[in-house]
C-alpha cells in the first residue's frame, strides 16, 4: 500500500513554529505519512519551496504558517498543477489564521495535524489578479505609455484581495510585533492610523455589465467569507460558484469613512446604504497607484505585477497619485485541491458538489 507523502513548508515565525515541527511530524508519521520538512529562509522562498515540492510529486504540500504562507504555497503548487496535482493543506501558525477559522482547522498545530490526516480533499475555486495596464499622465512619453499598456505577472488568492486601508495597515504593522501580539498588533496599528484614513477614486466594471464609479475607503474581492476574523465583507461567497464576490465600502468624506469602519466593527458587515456589492466571473478595477493591495492578508507591491519596462515607466511618471493601475480579477473554477476537515459543514459549497470528496462530474 502506497504511503501518503507530504512536504511541510515551514514559516519559522521567529522560531515559534520550528519548535512545534517534531510534534506535527510525529502525528503525521503515526498516521502512515512520510513527511519531509523544508523551512523558509528569505522573502519569496516559500513559493519556490512549494513549487519544488509539487514538481517532486508529493501527495500533499502543507503550509505551516499563516494565510500569507498558505497563499505562497498554493501559488507554488498551482505553477505545476497541470503536471502534478498535489493537494494543499494548512497547519496554522500565523497571525490571524483566517482560512483555519473559515473551515474549522484547530489553531493548535498538533490538533491541526490530527484533523489533517482525517480530512477530505476538495476542489475549490481560487481568485486570480494581475495588472492589465497603467494609465499614465498626458505628460508621459509615447514610449512609456506603450510600456505601461502591457500586462504583467498574475497571482492567485484563496481568501480575498483588498485595495485600500487593510493593505496599508498590514504593510505598516511590524512583523516582530505580529509575532508577539498576533491580531492585536494590527488593531494597534489601526488605532494609530485611524485619523489618517484615506479615500480614493475607483472605477469598476464586471463581465455581467455591472459598473460603478465613486470614492471608496476599501474594496474587497472575495472568494471566501471571513474578513480578518472580525467581519464578513463577502458573506455569500462560495468556494465552488465559479465567481468572485465584490464589496466596496463607499465613502464620500473622511467622516463617512470613519463611520464605515465603526459600522463594520460593530455589525460584522458593511451597511447596504454605504456599500456596493456584486458577483461575477471577472472584475476590472481601476485605482490610483498610491492605493495599497493585499492578497490573503499580506500586503504586496504593485511593482511586482509589472513588466520591467512598465516599472521603469512608473518610476519616470513621478507622482504615483497621477498614475492609475488597471487590475483584472478572475475566478478560476476548480483550480486547487485542498484539504478540508471532515466535519466542516459545507456552508461554502453549493449543489454541484458533494459535501465530502472532490467535485462531482
Amino acid at each position: 500500500m502506497k504511503r501518503t507523502t507530504a512536504c511541510l513548508v515551514v514559516h519559522p515565525r521567529s522560531g515559534i513554529n520550528l519548535a512545534k515541527v517534531p510534534d506535527v511530524v510525529a502525528v503525521l508519521s503515526a498516521a502512515g505519512w512520510t513527511t519531509d520538512v523544508v523551512v523558509k529562509e528569505e522573502s519569496g522562498h516559500t513559493m519556490e519551496l512549494a513549487a519544488r515540492a509539487a514538481e517532486a510529486g508529493y501527495d500533499y504540500v502543507i503550509a505551516f504558517g499563516g494565510d500569507g504562507t498558505l497563499n505562497h504555497v498554493l501559488n507554488g503548487v498551482l505553477a505545476f498543477a497541470a503536471k502534478r496535482a498535489a493537494a494543499v493543506a494548512l497547519i496554522p501558525g500565523g497571525t490571524a489564521n483566517v482560512w483555519a477559522a473559515e473551515v474549522g482547522i484547530p489553531t493548535d498545530p498538533v490538533r491541526a495535524a490530527r484533523v489533517l490526516v482525517e480530512s477530505e480533499v476538495q476542489r475549490v475555486d481560487v481568485g486570480h489578479v494581475g495588472v492589465e495596464s497603467l494609465t499614465l499622465g498626458a505628460e508621459s512619453s509615447e514610449r512609456d505609455r506603450q510600456a505601461a499598456s502591457a500586462a504583467g505577472a498574475r497571482r492567485h488568492f484563496l481568501l480575498m484581495a483588498g485595495l485600500g486601508v487593510d493593505a496599508s495597515l498590514m504593510g505598516h504593522t511590524s512583523t516582530a510585533l505580529k509575532h508577539k501580539l498576533g491580531v492585536t498588533a494590527v488593531l494597534l496599528t489601526a488605532l494609530r492610523e485611524l485619523p489618517s484614513l484615506r479615500i480614493y477614486p475607483v472605477k469598476i466594471r464586471s463581465a455581467d455589465s455591472f459598473s460603478w464609479n465613486g470614492r471608496a475607503l476599501q474594496l474587497v474581492v472575495g472568494n471566501t467569507r471571513l474578513y480578518g476574523k472580525v467581519a464578513r465583507m463577502t458573506p455569500e461567497a462560495m468556494l465552488d460558484s465559479g465567481e468572485l464576490d465584490l464589496s466596496v465600502l463607499t465613502a464620500p468624506s473622511r467622516f463617512s469613512a470613519l463611520m464605515q469602519v465603526v459600522s463594520v466593527l460593530a455589525r460584522g458587515r458593511p451597511t447596504h446604504s454605504h456599500s456596493v456589492a456584486s458577483r461575477s466571473e471577472h472584475f476590472h478595477v481601476s485605482a490610483p497607484a498610491t492605493v495599497d493591495l493585499q492578497l490573503d492578508g499580506s500586503a504586496v507591491k504593485v511593482r511586482k505585477y509589472l513588466s520591467a519596462a512598465a516599472r521603469e515607466a512608473l518610476e519616470r511618471a513621478g507622482d504615483p497619485a497621477s498614475v492609475t493601475v488597471n487590475y483584472r480579477f478572475d475566478a478560476v473554477p476548480d483550480a486547487l485541491r485542498i484539504a478540508i476537515p471532515r466535519d466542516y459543514n459545507g456552508a461554502m459549497f453549493g449543489s454541484r458538489r458533494s459535501k465530502n470528496g472532490e467535485a462531482q462530474g
